[in-house]
C-alpha cells in the first residue's frame, strides 16, 4: 500500500464511529481510517501505523463510568514517538472529572483539541479534522538526512555515506544523494526493522543497497532496493519475472520507482511480512 494520511478513531460506540468516519470521508479521498473499540486494539494499530489525526474517546467502556483507557491510548501514541499526531480528546462526561481529564490530556499528551459529545456537531468534527491535519503537516517536516539516518543503523553518518556511495558508484555530491533517498523513502518513514538486523545490506559486489522493514506510514511491510542504474534495472526485471527480488525478498510490483542514468531505486510491497515480524519502532 502506498503511504498516505492515516486517521485513527478510538471509540466504543458504533454510532459515533460512523459520525467520525463520515467526517473523514467528507474531506475527500486519500485517507485511511482505522477504528478501535478498545485499548488493546488501539495499541496494536498504533504499533503498526503512524496517524496524522487521532480522535480518542476518554472512556472506552459504556458500562464503566470510571474507564479512562483513552488516556492510555494517548500515552501510547506519544511513547512510540509520534509527537506530530494531532490528538482530539473526545468525552461524553461532564463535571469536575471532565475538567481534570481534559487538563491532564492537554498537559501530558499535548492534545490538539477537545470535544464533548453532548454538544458537538458534524461541522465541528470536520473543522477539527481539517485543523488537526494542518497542524500535523506543519509539524512533520522531514529533514534532508532523515532517510539516511533511518537506514544507517549503528553505522556513523559519514561512514555510511562513504560505504554506500562507494558501493553503488555514486559520483555526485551528498546533497543530490540525500535528495534521491528522500524522494524514494521520505513518505515511508518511520520504519521498523527486524530484531537484531541492520535496516539495509550494502552489497558492493552487486552495487546495490537493499533491505526489508515495516513502514508505519504505509502500515505495511516493504522491501527497498537502490543502486547503480544498470544493476538495479536487472534486479527489478528479475523481480517482475519471478516475484523474487535479489533472490531473497518475495515482492509484488514496485509501488514507487525513482532515479536516472546513474542511480535508481524502488520500493516493493513484501508478499510475506507482518508487523509482529519486526521489532521496536525506528523513528529517525
Amino acid at each position: 500500500m502506498e503511504p498516505g494520511v492515516n486517521i485513527l478513531i478510538v471509540e466504543d460506540e458504533k454510532e459515533w464511529q460512523g459520525t467520525y468516519e463520515r467526517a473523514v470521508n467528507a474531506q475527500g479521498s486519500g485517507r485511511t481510517v482505522k477504528v478501535a473499540q478498545d485499548l488493546a486494539t488501539a495499541e496494536r494499530l498504533i504499533d503498526a501505523t503512524k496517524f496524522a489525526v487521532a480522535f480518542v474517546d476518554v472512556g472506552l467502556d459504556v458500562r464503566d463510568d470510571r474507564n479512562v483507557d483513552g488516556l492510555r491510548v494517548m500515552e501510547k501514541i506519544r511513547a512510540i514517538g509520534d509527537q506530530e499526531t494531532s490528538i482530539v480528546v473526545v468525552t461524553g462526561r461532564s463535571g469536575q472529572d471532565l475538567l481534570d481529564i481534559v487538563r491532564d490530556a492537554i498537559k501530558k499528551y499535548g492534545a490538539y483539541d477537545t470535544v464533548g459529545k453532548r454538544s458537538v456537531e458534524p461541522k465541528q468534527i470536520r473543522e477539527l479534522l481539517a485543523g488537526g491535519l494542518e497542524a500535523y503537516h506543519k509539524a512533520v517536516g522531514t529533514s534532508r538526512t532523515a532517510v539516511r539516518d533511518a537506514l544507517r543503523g549503528n553505522i556513523s553518518p559519514m561512514s555510511w555515506d562513504d560505504q554506500v556511495m562507494r558501493a553503488i558508484g555514486f559520483r555526485g555530491d551528498a546533497g543530490r544523494f540525500y535528495s534521491f533517498l528522500g524522494g524514494l523513502l521520505d513518505d515511508y518513514l518511520p520504519i521498523v526493522t527486524r530484531e537484531g538486523a541492520e535496516p539495509v545490506t550494502i552489497d558492493s559486489a552487486a552495487r546495490l543497497v537493499h533491505g526489508a522493514f515495516w513502514s508505519r506510514a504505509a502500515a505495511a511491510a516493504v522491501a527497498v532496493c537502490f543502486g547503480a542504474a544498470a544493476q538495479f534495472d536487472q534486479a527489478a526485471e528479475d523481480a517482475r519475472r519471478d516475484g523474487k527480488l535479489l533472490g531473497r525478498y518475495l515482492v509484488g510490483e514496485p509501488e514507487r520507482e525513482l532515479g536516472g542514468h546513474e542511480v535508481k531505486g524502488a520500493v516493493f510491497p513484501l508478499r510475506e511480512g507482518r508487523r509482529e515480524d519486526f521489532g521496536g519502532p525506528r523513528t529517525a
